[in-house]
């Protein structure tokens, strides 16, 4: 159907015409700059997770799901120890267990790393390992567990720039618990 070429669009729908004009060229800036730049934090593989090379908690099962990032201690008639408190590892006494978390590969930042373990935040790389000065893409940590409380959850971050990684260590139905005076429960 051919075009009338006498009507002409009123004030208001002139406005509104605008109005689209300026929104889809600003979607468009915003578009390509999304595109250009990247859109927000990064996602990066999960962490590796195993057993710290001390043992801290003694010889237990150690199964560890990187696809879901929880890992599984224990297991029917296994003993998590006692531990002293520890200046050199920086704990209280109590039933811990070691782990290694490595960092993924990857483009991370080490430097603004953070960790969150039991509501304390662990923030600009200070919790991981360093050789000579210089900060290693792997840190140790040792959660206490009890009879009570049989998980932990970590929230990590490898860097400003990476989303975050929720992380879960379950300690199994079935393991027991060493007191301080070497009794088992």
């Amino acid at each position: 159907m051919p075009r009338n070429k006498n009507i002409k669009p009123n004030k208001a729908q002139t406005r509104f015409m605008k109005k689209k004009v300026k929104f889809a060229i600003v979607m468009l800036f915003v578009a390509v700059s999304l595109f250009s730049f990247g859109c927000g934090k990064k996602a990066v593989d999960s962490a590796n997770i195993s057993r710290d090379d001390a043992r801290v908690g003694g010889s237990l099962s150690f199964v560890y799901n990187k696809d879901r990032r929880e890992a599984y201690i224990g297991g029917e008639g296994e003993v998590v120890q006692y531990s002293l408190a520890n200046d050199t590892f920086g704990f209280d006494e109590g039933c811990r267990v070691g782990l290694k978390i490595t960092a993924p590969d990857g483009e991370v930042d080490l430097e603004t790393a953070s960790l969150k373990m039991n509501g304390v935040r662990y923030a600009m790389g200070d919790f991981l390992a360093k050789v000579n000065g210089v900060p290693q893409r792997f840190f140790t940590i040792y959660p206490k567990f009890s009879k009570e409380d049989k998980s932990v959850n970590l929230c990590i971050s490898w860097g400003d720039k990476v989303k975050k990684q929720e992380y879960k260590v379950i300690i199994e139905d079935g393991t027991q618990f060493m007191d301080k005076d070497g009794n088992v429960a």
